[in-house]
């Protein structure tokens, strides 16, 4: 599938950017959000994708796996000493006002900047189960996510550093 810019269909925050893939309901999403004082950097995962869950509304919410990021391997274009860290998720939410759910595998990955007092979250949600009454409906669930997660990750890169303030 290929990913489109969701913001030419529907209205996006001003700190994310958004892609769907229509013909698999996969999102990626770029999210810019305040650096949470005082989390550790390992639980930093954690904590964003229970918050992400919250915003969601997940009947069910579960972090399958967390762990560092190979920093010059997997995120190539981030300075070696900024923490990143990876991980899986799972929620079990309905999209929009629907009241059947649908079980999404996110694969999410933390980039905490210190210095410009940033996290940026990028997540993959990908729709391992569609209830058949959601309008996702019909749509084929899809191999090979996590490989496109990686592939995005080996490709994202911070082009404006003056994007974050600071001096």
């Amino acid at each position: 599938g290929s990913f489109d810019d969701a913001s030419q269909v529907r209205e996006v925050p001003d700190h994310q950017e958004v892609w769907v893939d229509g013909s698999s309901d996969r999102s990626l999403v770029v999210e810019i959000l305040e650096r949470k004082e005082g989390l550790a950097d390992d639980q930093a995962l954690a904590y964003l994708l229970s918050d992400l869950a919250t915003f969601n509304e997940a009947k069910e919410a579960s972090l399958l796996s967390s762990r560092p990021a190979l920093a010059g391997e997997e995120l190539p274009f981030i300075p070696a000493d900024v923490r990143c860290f990876l991980g899986v998720g799972e929620q079990t939410i309905a999209k929009f006002n629907e009241s059947c759910a649908n079980r999404v595998r996110i694969y999410a990955c933390v980039i905490r900047l210190v210095e410009q007092t940033t996290d940026i979250l990028l997540t993959l949600n990908d729709p391992l189960s569609i209830d058949p009454q959601s309008s996702s409906g019909g749509l084929p669930v899809l191999q090979g996510s996590e490989e496109l997660f990686s592939r995005v990750l080996r490709s994202f890169r911070i082009v404006d550093w003056d994007l974050f303030g600071g001096s």
